[in-house]
Order: structure tokens, then sequence, then C-alpha cells
């Protein structure tokens, strides 16, 4: 394999959805970010929401397992070869609408980042809940959610350039 290529989204995919019913089934619990989220929250909120229900022990494994998701990446990236090379440029298309500077450009991500993961826990669940769990487990419901984000999604991407140009 070219260790310029990058990993084929088939075999992370595969990887993905074989882990995800894997820990359901030794743990019973489901796999989801926005949980752990919530417990990156509740160390830097006083707010009583992050410190009760699924919150009141925020050293639990869906801490660890957001945490993890960013140490798995660099650790990809490590071990792939290509070197790590942080960056906030999304391709052509988003500079047109993303700031200039790369300061503003990095708060406008952190925010979006924010509020996504804020409307998550708000929602009871994210997108990786039911695009992910949810239809390695072939739940209806989840396949439902999944169209509708991607529809969803796909137009508000769509309105955005059409507003921006």
């Amino acid at each position: 394999m070219d260790p310029n290529a990058i990993w084929p989204g088939l075999v992370g995919g595969l990887a993905i959805g074989l882990f995800s019913l894997v820990q359901l089934r030794v743990t019973g619990r489901a796999l989801g970010c926005s949980t752990g989220y919530g417990n990156v929250c509740g160390f830097v909120s006083r707010a009583p929401y992050f410190h009760s229900g699924p919150y009141a022990n925020l050293l639990n494994w869906r801490l660890w397992f957001t945490l993890g998701l960013p140490v798995g990446g660099l650790l990809a990236v490590t071990l792939h070869g290509a070197g790590f090379q942080p960056t906030f440029d999304l391709g052509r298309m988003y500079s047109t609408v993303m700031p200039e500077a790369g300061w503003a450009r990095a708060l406008v991500l952190f925010a979006s980042g924010g509020l996504i993961g804020f409307g998550a826990r708000m929602a009871g669940g994210c997108t990786s809940g039911h695009s992910i769990v949810g239809m390695a487990l072939l739940a209806p419901s989840s396949l439902l959610a999944s169209v509708g984000f991607f529809v969803g999604g796909t137009l508000a991407v769509q309105a955005l350039f059409r507003l921006a140009a």
C-alpha cells in the first residue's frame, strides 16, 4: 500500500461499526460522543446540568473515549508517516465563506464545534449516535435520522454557498 495514500474509508467505517457493536455487547452501553462532550463541559462549567445524571462522575469511560479521539487521529497520522501539519484550511470552497485570518477561522471552527456539542446535548444525543451506532444496529429510527442529517446538511451547505457567493 502506498504510504502517502489515505486509509480507505471502507476500512475505517467497518472498524468503527464493528467496534460499536463490540462496545455494546461487552459493556451494554452504546457508543457516542455527546455524553463525553458533556463530561468535558463539566470540567469547565459549574452548571448543575453538567454535574448530575450521566455527569455525576466526570471521570468515566466516555470522557476518555472523547479525549482519545484526537489522540487516535494523531496516532494515525504518525503511523501513516504523513507528518502532523495542523491547519484550519477546509478547502477552496470553504475558503470563500470563512474569515481570511487564521485566528478568526480557528475561532469560527471552535465556536461552531462547541455549538454542535451543546445542541447534541440539548437534543439528548448526537449524529454519531444515530449514524454510527444506530445504523450498525439496523435501527429504523437511526436510518431515518441519518437521512435527515445528510439532507439537512446538504441543504444548509448549498444555502451557505449561495448566500455567500
